[in-house]
């Protein structure tokens, strides 16, 4: 396995990574309306662009293609954590969060935060994150519940 950076040229793979991951987890624990409303954000061209390409997002690959992608921002935002749907479960995850606390701290960024899902709040939490509220956002007329994290650095 590698990680790499993201680049401009990995964002249609990626957007068919996110879709798929969306389409094969969310409705475990999602209405078909809540996972229909989260994976047509890869059809976004412009905004899906932007969750890649505007923060740092790592991408793990192997031989088979990309694995997963994790994003941070420079003021500590963790932007996505997805992994590719056939390969959810097998510690990739926690591969990519590791390599975003790297970067915090090689960053000195001192606070990590994010709205995490019903399916990321484990990771979160794995990593030393602590829930500090909750939200109700809507998307395309759908409203989704996010746990609101953060962690602190050491």
């Amino acid at each position: 396995m590698n990680i790499r950076v993201a680049q401009e040229s990995d964002l249609v793979e990626l957007a068919e990574l996110f879709r798929q991951s969306v389409l094969s987890t969310a409705p475990q624990r999602y209405t078909l309306e809540q996972t229909q409303a989260w994976a047509s954000m890869a059809t976004d061209i412009a905004r899906f662009r932007q969750l890649i390409l505007q923060p740092t997002t790592y991408v793990l690959t192997d031989d088979t293609g990309i694995l997963g992608f994790a994003g941070i921002a420079a003021d500590g935002y963790v932007a996505s954590t997805y992994v590719r749907g056939d390969r959810i479960h097998q510690g990739l995850g926690s591969k990519l969060m590791q390599v975003i606390l790297a970067h915090a701290s090689h960053n000195r960024i001192q606070r990590l935060y994010t709205e995490a899902s019903e399916f990321s709040l484990g990771l979160f939490k794995k990593f030393g994150f602590h829930l500090y509220d909750t939200e109700v956002v809507e998307r395309q007329g759908v409203q989704f519940k996010r746990y609101l994290v953060e962690r602190y650095q050491v």
